[in-house]
């Protein structure tokens, strides 16, 4: 017993002394699912830019690009308004403005 008890404890030690090697290299697993540096953008993907525009605006959404906005990543969001009109808006995606229409 007492040999299976100091085997857990060498083993939980080398765990833990493995786990700060890593996070003292810099080392670190980006977990899936996650994008980098989405906690400085309020809009990070062309689905979240087309949710924010039909919800402001209205109409039916017909084409998202990826596109520089005020020098920051943003995206253009073309649409057809219920009157019939075609609008081209962008999207800062810092801060979630919506721009035209």
């Amino acid at each position: 017993m007492k040999t299976v008890l100091l085997t857990f404890i060498a083993l939980l030690f080398l765990l833990v002394l493995s786990d700060t090697t890593h996070a003292q290299s810099g080392t670190f697993i980006q977990p899936k699912g996650i994008a980098k540096n989405t906690s400085t953008l309020k809009v990070y993907s062309a689905q979240q830019a087309a949710k924010l525009v039909k919800r402001r605006i209205g109409g039916k959404i017909l084409k998202v690009n990826k596109h520089t906005v005020n020098g920051s990543s943003g995206y253009r969001v073309k649409l057809i308004k219920k009157n019939g009109h075609i609008v081209s808006v962008l999207v800062d995606a810092k801060s979630g403005r919506v721009m035209g229409g």
